[in-house]
């Protein structure tokens, strides 16, 4: 009988593996497209999509926390299949997509990618996430208040191409919306996070106080670059910590 090849040791990447703790960061894959019939620039029910879904994450792998914006995620996460890359990029990225596929009621794709962040590193990151959310909400905005205003998507993404936050600005501003006073979640991402709930129930015709762990939404998030953003952040990876 003819030998066979040893496949396995050809298989990329299948060796590499993540430290102890890591980051993940799913992005959509053509939303544009996916949500074309959904409101803009933003829609609610869309966002409220993309918290269930991070709560589902979140409790099947016990990650840390989760940050969202549009079609973002970023899950901080410890020591799941061995460290693999290979494997946590891929089921991570399927048990998400799958997720919202279900809420959606059509298939959709998600991509994944691993962050080698320390600890003392991880509101850093936030920050830089959280930029990205306000330059994406810039960018939406002035987007989709030309597409209403000229009725030409091409000539808008035209009137658009190289200008900087700064002049995104004054376009909204002409036009009298001021991005600073829209909805927090959308400049800002919504974090979602590990916490002790102080419950009561009636046992035996005496209130019995008792914690239990439970997932917060925060919709209004602080600046992670600021001294409240750094705390919130540090706290609740000591929370994660506390209760493995």
């Amino acid at each position: 009988m003819k030998k066979r090849r040893n496949w396995k040791s050809r298989e990329l990447y299948s060796k590499l593996l993540t430290p102890n703790i890591f980051l993940v960061r799913l992005d959509g894959r053509n939303f544009s497209k996916v949500l074309e019939n959904f409101e803009k620039p933003y829609d609610l029910k869309f966002a409220r999509i993309m918290v269930e879904c991070c709560k589902d994450i979140m409790r099947e792998f016990n990650a840390g926390f989760a940050f969202t914006f549009s079609d973002e995620a970023t899950f901080l996460m410890s020591d799941i299949f061995g460290c693999r890359l290979e494997k946590i990029d891929s089921i991570i990225a399927s048990e998400f997509a799958s997720r919202v596929s279900l809420r959606l009621g059509f298939p959709v794709g998600f991509d994944s990618r691993i962050i080698f962040a320390n600890l003392d590193e991880i509101a850093d990151y936030l920050a830089w996430r959280q930029d990205e959310a306000w330059r994406n909400h810039l960018n939406s905005y002035a987007f989709y208040t030309l597409l209403k205003e000229i009725g030409n998507r091409k000539k808008a993404q035209k009137m658009l191409e190289g200008k900087k936050s700064p002049e995104l600005h004054d376009i909204l501003h002409e036009r009298g919306i001021n991005p600073a006073k829209t909805p927090a979640w959308q400049r800002r991402g919504i974090i979602l996070y590990w916490k002790e709930i102080e419950l009561e129930k009636e046992f035996q015709g005496k209130i019995v106080k008792f914690t239990r762990r439970r997932i917060v939404e925060e919709w209004n998030p602080p600046l992670f670059d600021s001294d409240g953003g750094r705390a919130l952040v540090d706290n609740i990876v000591k929370e994660w910590f506390k209760n493995g």
